[in-house]
């Protein structure tokens, strides 16, 4: 593990955009800290900031974003035998379909 602390951790923003919660689907329930996309295992520190898109697909250099967005992207059908690139269109679609993060 890194010793850079902004790398290993969730920024103020990020802690915004994705609040702490309880999975209680699970037994025992498990609780996470704000600031981190949880669907991945470790979770994934969202290091986003104020000056970022309300629904950010990782442009920033954010991690727990992109993910987000490759997850979608994976939903939607968008990937395939040639590599995919992501376009205006797909990003609009993209904050359209989810809305703004941390709401």
């Amino acid at each position: 593990m890194s010793n850079d602390k902004s790398i290993d951790s969730p920024t103020a923003e990020g802690r915004r955009r994705y609040p702490s919660f309880t999975d209680r689907e699970v037994e025992p329930p498990v609780s996470y800290p704000a600031g981190y996309n949880t669907a991945f295992e470790p979770p994934v520190p969202c290091t986003c900031t104020p000056a970022c898109k309300s629904r950010c697909a990782g442009e920033c250099g954010c991690e727990a974003c992109k993910l987000m967005f490759a997850e979608y992207a994976d939903m939607m059908g968008w990937y395939g035998p040639e590599p995919f690139v992501a376009t205006e269109e797909h990003l609009q679609q993209y904050r359209e379909d989810l809305g703004p993060s941390g709401k």
